[in-house]
């Protein structure tokens, strides 16, 4: 039980090939939960009845063009993916294109993975997505850059074990047993899910115990509470707005 902050890697690199079918087809989506490359623990991530979970943020692999290669002779010892990560709700993705319709995602020149001084994050995810208990959750990725097609072309015979040649971070928190209850309260009620608020939920429920804390007053003065903190912890990290100042 309790609140814990995850932090999951997916890679690919040259330890995991054999043969062309370890390599991923271009152009066709693969969960990194679930498939056969890289890292992957094959199987799916089902929220529990007692589970909550927060995404924070989701980051993949720099680099775009497909020229940018480095060989050692055959060996290949640098590749540029061009890939895109997706979040996926049961069946539903959560990045559309501007028909509505389904996208591969967030690219990792927007949100790349590793964050260095010459890889800057562009892309933050907010708000951050909430699964629910009983729900799938899934980090899927896209290559567009053809590993295969430059294999088969005999670009290279054998790549570098060390060499990573796509990733994808995911950092998320889970929320665990009486917690989980806290953030679905906090879900209904409209309140923005952290750490801060279910802790502070936590700590009014424990003043007022002995009272109907099922009642209207009692949830809109946690509201009210919660709201309060958010605003005296933004002041005190200069990320406060003007109507943060306002008395009202």
């Amino acid at each position: 039980m309790g609140i814990r902050g995850e932090l999951y890697e997916w890679d690919l690199t040259g330890v995991n090939f054999t043969s062309i079918l370890e390599l991923p087809t271009a152009g066709q989506e693969y969960s990194i939960f679930s498939s056969i490359y890289g890292s992957s623990i094959e199987q799916t991530a089902l929220v529990k009845e007692d589970k909550f979970v927060v995404i924070n943020r989701v980051a993949c692999k720099q680099g775009v063009s497909p020229n940018e290669y480095e060989l050692n002779g055959t060996e290949l010892i640098k590749w540029n993916p061009n890939m895109f990560v997706q979040i996926v709700i049961d069946t539903t993705g959560y990045y559309r294109d501007p028909q509505n319709l389904y996208h591969a995602g967030i690219s990792g020149m927007a949100s790349p993975y590793p964050v260095t001084v010459e890889r800057i994050n562009y892309y933050d995810l907010f708000p951050p997505v909430y699964v629910i208990p009983d729900q799938t959750w899934d980090i899927r990725f896209t290559l567009f850059n053809d590993l295969k097609k430059a294999y088969e072309n005999g670009l290279f015979t054998t790549i570098k074990s060390d060499v990573i040649l796509a990733s994808v971070f995911v950092d998320y928190t889970l929320y665990d047993g009486t917690d989980a209850i806290l953030a679905r309260k906090l879900l209904s009620l409209g309140v923005p899910i952290t750490i801060d608020t279910v802790q502070w939920l936590r700590q009014l429920i424990l003043q007022n115990k002995g009272l109907d804390t099922e009642t209207f007053d009692f949830y809109l003065k946690a509201v009210r509470e919660i709201a309060k903190k958010a605003k005296e912890k933004r002041k005190l990290q200069g990320l406060a707005t003007i109507s943060d100042y306002d008395p009202s």
